[in-house]
C-alpha cells in the first residue's frame, strides 16, 4: 500500500467526524433562525444581562398612574409591586404592551394610602430589575378644626392650606346624626376658603356636622367640625 493511501485512510475517521459536526451545527443554526422568525425576529431565550426600569424612583400624587418601560431583558416581562413599610398597598401594576408595565394608584381617595413601594420586573430568563415608586401623603390642612354657629345667618370660615400647590379645592358638608332635623348649613368655596352659613339653629341643644375640604388635583382631604346651637 502506498504511503499516500495510508495517510488518507488515517484521516478518514477525522474527516467523517468533522462532517457530522458541521451538519449538527448547521441544523442547530437553522432551528435557531426558525425559532427567531416564529417569535417576530426576537430570540426565544437569549442572554439577559440586566434590566433597567424607566423612569427611576418617580413620585406620584394619590390616585395617580405611571408607565414603566423595561429595557435590557428578554420578553415576556412580569411586574410586581411590594407593599410599603407599613404594609399598605398603594396600587397595582400589570404588563401593558411589549415591554411596559402600568401602575395604577388606589382610586378610593378617602382610603388611598401613601408610602414608597418597590417595583420589580422579571424577564423570561429570570433576570430582574427594580426601582421605587412613592405616593405622597396627605398634604392638605384645614383651620380651624371646629366652628360654632349659634344663630341663623352666622358664618364660619374654614381655610384650606394646599401644600401640593394645586390651589383648587371643593367643600362639602354632611350631618353627623342622621336623626337630626335642623336644616343643613350651606357651604361655598372660593380660593380654598370654605364658608359655612347656618340657615337655622336647633330650638334647644346642638347638632353636629362635618365639613370636608378636598384637593381637586390629588384627592387629599381634611375634615373639620361645625356645631349648630348653644352648647
Amino acid at each position: 500500500m502506498s504511503v499516500n493511501k495510508k495517510i488518507k485512510q488515517s484521516y478518514l475517521p477525522i474527516n467523517r467526524w468533522k462532517a457530522w459536526l458541521f451538519c449538527l451545527l448547521s441544523a442547530t443554526l437553522i432551528l435557531a433562525c426558525t425559532g427567531d422568525l416564529d417569535n417576530d425576529g426576537a430570540a426565544l431565550l437569549g442572554p439577559s444581562f440586566g434590566i433597567t426600569l424607566i423612569p427611576q424612583n418617580p413620585t406620584l400624587l394619590k390616585a395617580g398612574a405611571q408607565l414603566f418601560t423595561a429595557t435590557g431583558g428578554v420578553t415576556p416581562y412580569t411586574y410586581y409591586l411590594s407593599t410599603t413599610t407599613t404594609g399598605a398597598t398603594v396600587g397595582t401594576i400589570v404588563a401593558s404592551g411589549h415591554n411596559v408595565g402600568l401602575f395604577t394608584g388606589v382610586q378610593a381617595l378617602a382610603a388611598a394610602p401613601a408610602g414608597t413601594s418597590t417595583v420589580t420586573v422579571v424577564d423570561s430568563t429570570g433576570v430582574s430589575g427594580t426601582t421605587t415608586l412613592t405616593v405622597l401623603p396627605t398634604i392638605l390642612i384645614v383651620t380651624p378644626g371646629s366652628g360654632l354657629i349659634t344663630a341663623a345667618g352666622e358664618t364660619v370660615v374654614y381655610t384650606a392650606t394646599l401644600l401640593s400647590g394645586s390651589g383648587l379645592a371643593t367643600c362639602s358638608i354632611s350631618r353627623d346624626d342622621s336623626s337630626g332635623t335642623t336644616t343643613i348649613p350651606t357651604v361655598e368655596i372660593a380660593n380654598a376658603i370654605c364658608t359655612a352659613t347656618g340657615s337655622a339653629v336647633p330650638a334647644s341643644g346642638t347638632e353636629d356636622f362635618t365639613i370636608t375640604i378636598t384637593d381637586s388635583i390629588n384627592g387629599d382631604y381634611a375634615l373639620a367640625k361645625l356645631t349648630l346651637g348653644t352648647p
